[in-house]
C-alpha cells in the first residue's frame, strides 16, 4: 500500500516533532481527563492515532515516527507523575500494540484502502488488535503487580478494554480521515444532510445521557445506523466519535443510564461504558463493511456486464442466449463471420440449420441441461454441424450452461459460446487415420513395441506383446512396468529404465518367462524427448531372441559335449583342466587326473557290431558319472578312452576311493539287447599334491595307465608327481 504522506511543506524533523507532540498530548490528556480514581482509563486515544499514522505513512518513516511517539509517550507520563517503572512499561506497551497492528495490516493486507480487501482488513485488524492489546495488557499488568501499584486483574482488564476501543475507533478515524479528507463530512452536495444526521445522533445521545432514570441506551442506535446507511464509513467514524465523546463526558460527570446500576463502583461504571462503546462499534462497523462491499460489488458487476457485452460483441466466438422454447434472446454479431447469417435471421428456432445426424445429440444435450440444477454451474460441451449460408456445414463446439432468466418468474435459460472447429475436426480425423496406420505397422512388425511415461506407466503397447508374452496389450495401459512384468523381471529392468529416463539410449539382453517357458530377449530403450528437450517417457523395442539363444545353447552343447555319450568332449576337458589347475595353484590343494581305457573294446565291436559298442560306451559314461562327485568332470577323449578330473582331493586318498569305485562299477555285467557282456577297464591315476602343469599331470596319468596295461589290465595304478 502507498501510504498517505503528511504535507510536503514539513520536513522529516518537523514530522517527528509533530508525531511526538500529538501522541504526548493525547497521552497527557487521557491521563488527566479520562483517568478517574484508581487509575482506570475509559478509552485510550494515543495507540489508535499512532497506528493510523503508521498505516498512512511511507514505511521508510516508521522508525522515526515510532521513536518520536515513544518519546512523547514517556515524557507525558513522566509529567503526570507516574512511577519510573510504570512510565517505561506503559509507554513501551502502548507504543508496541500500535506497531503490531500496523505491521500486521501492512504485511497481511497491503493496501487497506482497496475496497476488494475490506473483509480481509476487518478480520486482520480485529485479530491483530485483540492480540496486540492482550500482549501489552499482560506487560503492564505484570509490572503494576510487581511494584504493587495496582491489582493484576483490574489493570489487565482496564488496559485491554481501553486500548482495544481506542485502536478500533481512532485508527479507523485517522485512516478514513486521511483517505477521504474533505469527504469525511459527506460527499459534495450531501454535506448538509450529513451534518443534520450527525446533529441528530448528537442530540439523541445528549438526551439519553442527560438522564439517569431510564435505560435508554438503545435509543442512540437508530440515528447512528441511519448515518451509517447514508454515509457508510464516514458515518461510522464521525457518528461513533460523537457518541463516544458525549457518553464519556456524561459518565465522568456522573450522568447517564449507566448510573441505574445501584451500588456500582466507579470502575464498574467505566467497564459498562467501555462495553457500551464496544457494542456501538460492533453494531455499526459490520453494517458499514457490508454496505461498502455491496457498493463495490455492484460497481464490479456493472463493469463485468459492460465488459461481457463488449467481449460478446467483438468476440470471434458465437455467443447465444436461448429460452426454453428455443427462441434466442441474444445472438452475437460473430454469427455472420462463422455461418454467414445475420443475427436477426437466426433469432427464432432454426432446426433446418442443424445437420440431420446431429439433431438427437443437440436435443439430448439441451434436455439434460434444462433438467439439471441451474445453481450447479455445470458446463456441457456439445459438438454439432451447422449449415453455412453458402451451403456447406461447419463444425461447431459449444460450451453451454444453464443460467437464471433475466426476467423474474421465467424458467432458466441456456447461454453458450460456440466456435468453428472445422479445421480441428479435419486435423483429428487425419491424426486418427495416421494413428491407425501407425498401429497397423507396429502391430505387424516382429518386435514388442511399447511406450512408458516418466512415471514408468505404459501408454502404448502393440499387439505383438499379446502374441509373445500372453499379456493383453489394452490392459497394460495405465499400469506400471512393475505391475505388468512382476517383481522378478522389474528388478532386472529397473536400472535400464532409470538410465533411459536420464536421457541415455540403452540396449541390453535378458531372460524372463512367457507363457510358461523361458523368454530370451534383446531390448532397446530410446528416451522420448519433449519440445524442451526434457525426457517425458521411453520407447521400448524388444525382440524375441529365444530361438537364437536355443541355437547358441545347442551349438555350445555340441562344441563341448560328446555327441554319443553326452559327457564332456576334448574341448570341455581341456578348458576344465586349465581352470582346475589354476584353482589348484591358487588354493594349494591336490588335483588328480584319471584315464580310463576299456580292455579289448575292439573285440566287442568286431564280434557284436558297432551299435553294441556304442551302447557299451553310453552305459560306461553313465556309470562313470554316477560314481564321481558333482564337482568332478567326466569326459570322453576319443574311442573308448575316458578321463575324470578330480579337484579338491582334501579327503585322504579320495583319488584311490574313486578309482576303486569306478573299477568295481565297470566290472558289473553290461546288458545290451538282451546280451550279457563282461567288460573291464584299465585305469591310470595321475596325482599332484603341489602346483603342476597340464602336461605333467597327463603324463603321470598316462604312465599309470601304461603300468596297468603292462601288468595285465583290469585294475588301476596311481602315479604321484613328486615335489619340484
Amino acid at each position: 500500500m502507498t501510504g498517505k504522506r503528511f504535507p510536503n511543506l514539513l520536513n522529516g524533523s518537523v514530522h517527528a516533532l509533530f508525531v511526538a507532540s500529538l501522541i504526548g498530548f493525547c497521552v497527557w490528556l487521557s491521563i488527566q481527563v479520562t483517568r478517574p480514581a484508581h487509575g482506570v482509563t475509559i478509552i485510550w486515544v494515543a495507540s489508535g492515532l499512532l497506528a493510523g499514522i503508521l498505516l498512512t505513512s511511507p514505511r521508510r518513516r516508521w522508525l522515526v515516527y515510532i521513536g518520536a511517539a515513544l518519546a512523547g509517550n514517556l515524557l507525558a507520563r513522566a509529567l503526570c507523575g507516574d512511577a519510573l517503572a510504570e512510565v517505561f512499561s506503559r509507554g513501551i506497551a502502548s507504543t508496541l500494540d500500535a506497531c503490531l497492528v500496523a505491521f500486521a495490516l501492512r504485511v497481511l493486507v497491503g493496501d487497506i484502502t482497496d475496497p476488494g480487501k475490506l473483509s480481509l482488513v476487518v478480520r486482520v485488524a480485529m485479530g491483530s488488535t485483540l492480540l496486540a492489546c492482550a500482549l501489552s495488557a499482560l506487560m503492564v499488568a505484570a509490572t503494576a503487580a510487581a511494584i504493587g501499584s495496582a491489582p493484576f486483574k483490574l489493570t489487565l482488564a482496564a488496559w485491554f478494554a481501553s486500548h482495544t476501543l481506542g485502536m478500533i475507533i481512532f485508527t479507523t478515524l485517522f485512516v478514513v480521515a486521511r483517505n477521504q479528507r474533505s469527504a469525511l463530512l459527506g460527499r459534495r452536495g450531501e454535506r448538509w444532510k450529513f451534518i443534520r444526521s450527525i446533529c441528530l445522533v448528537a442530540a439523541t445521545t445528549l438526551w439519553v445521557f442527560s438522564q439517569s432514570r431510564y435505560p435508554l441506551l438503545f435509543m442512540t442506535y437508530p440515528p447512528l445506523l441511519l448515518v451509517v446507511f447514508r454515509h457508510r464509513f464516514a458515518g461510522v467514524v464521525v457518528g461513533v466519535t460523537v457518541v463516544m465523546l458525549i457518553s464519556v463526558i456524561a459518565t465522568v460527570a456522573g450522568s447517564g443510564p449507566l448510573y441505574l446500576v445501584a451500588g456500582a463502583s466507579l470502575q464498574q461504571h467505566t467497564l459498562l461504558l467501555q462495553l457500551f462503546i464496544a457494542t456501538t462499534c460492533l453494531i455499526t462497523l459490520p453494517v458499514a463493511v457490508v454496505l461498502t462491499e455491496r457498493i463495490h460489488l455492484g460497481a464490479r458487476l456493472r463493469d463485468s456486464e459492460q465488459g461481457y457485452r463488449t467481449l460478446a460483441e467483438h468476440s470471434r466466438d458465437l455467443v447465444v442466449r436461448i429460452r426454453a422454447d428455443g427462441h434466442r434472446l441474444y445472438v452475437s454479431p460473430s454469427v455472420k463471420e462463422i455461418l454467414g447469417w445475420e443475427p436477426s435471421e437466426v433469432m427464432e428456432p432454426r432446426w433446418d440449420l442443424v445437420h440431420p445426424d446431429d439433431h438427437e445429440t443437440l436435443i439430448a444435450a439441451m434436455t439434460a441441461l434444462y433438467q439439471s440444477d441451474e445453481t450447479s454451474g455445470d458446463i456441457t460441451t456439445v459438438i454439432y454441424r451447422a449449415l453455412h449460408r453458402d451451403g456447406h456445414y461447419v463444425w461447431i463446439e459449444a460450451l453451454a450452461r444453464l443460467v437464471p432468466s433475466l426476467q423474474a418468474g421465467f424458467p432458466p435459460e441456456i447461454i453458450y459460446s460456440g466456435r468453428d472447429i472445422s479445421r480441428r475436426v479435419d486435423a483429428e480425423k487425419a491424426l486418427i487415420h495416421s494413428e491407425q496406420r501407425l498401429r497397423a505397422v507396429t502391430d505387424n512388425i516382429p518386435a514388442l513395441v511399447a511406450r512408458v511415461d516418466s512415471a514408468q506407466r505404459y501408454t502404448f503397447a502393440n499387439a505383438m506383446i499379446a502374441q509373445v508374452l500372453g499379456i493383453d496389450a489394452a490392459a497394460m495401459i495405465g499400469k506400471t512396468v512393475r505391475e505388468v512384468r512382476g517383481e522378478l523381471d522389474y528388478a532386472t529392468l529397473k536400472n535400464h529404465l532409470e538410465t533411459a529416463l536420464s536421457g541415455k539410449r540403452v540396449t541390453f539382453e535378458g531372460v524372463g518367462a512367457a507363457k510358461g517357458r523361458p523368454f530370451y530377449y534383446q531390448c532397446t530403450y530410446i528416451p522420448d524427448l519433449d519440445a524442451d528437450g526434457a525426457v517425458c517417457g521411453i520407447y521400448a523395442m524388444t525382440f524375441d531372441i529365444s530361438e537364437l539363444e536355443r541355437a547358441k545353447q545347442e551349438l555350445s552343447q555340441i562344441a563341448q559335449h560328446d555327441s554319443l555319450t553326452g559327457v564332456g568332449n576334448r574341448n570341455k576337458f581341456d578348458e576344465r583342466l586349465t581352470l582346475a589347475l589354476a584353482r589348484a595353484w591358487r588354493t594349494g590343494r591336490a588335483i588328480a587326473l584319471i584315464y580310463i581305457d576299456l580292455d579289448y573294446f575292439k573285440a566287442i565291436n568286431d564280434n557284436h557290431g558297432h551299435p553294441v559298442g556304442d551302447a557299451v560306451l553310453r552305459e560306461l559314461a553313465k556309470r562313470l558319472q554316477k560314481n564321481v562327485r558333482v564337482t568332478d568332470l567326466v569326459a570322453r577323449l576319443g574311442g573308448d578312452e575316458f578321463a575324470v578330473i578330480i579337484e579338491d582331493t582334501s579327503v585322504a586318498d579320495a583319488h584311490e576311493i574313486i578309482a576303486r569305485e569306478l573299477t568295481s562299477a565297470i566290472r558289473k555285467v553290461f546288458v545290451v539287447n538282451g546280451m550279457e557282456l563282461r567288460v573291464t577297464a584299465s585305469i591310470g591315476v595321475g596325482l599332484s599334491r603341489y602346483p603342476t602343469t597340464a602336461e605333467a599331470l597327463m603324463l603321470a596319468a598316462d604312465s599309470a595307465l601304461y603300468d596297468v596295461k603292462k601288468s595285465g589290465r583290469n585294475g588301476y595304478r596311481v602315479v604321484e608327481i613328486p615335489a619340484a
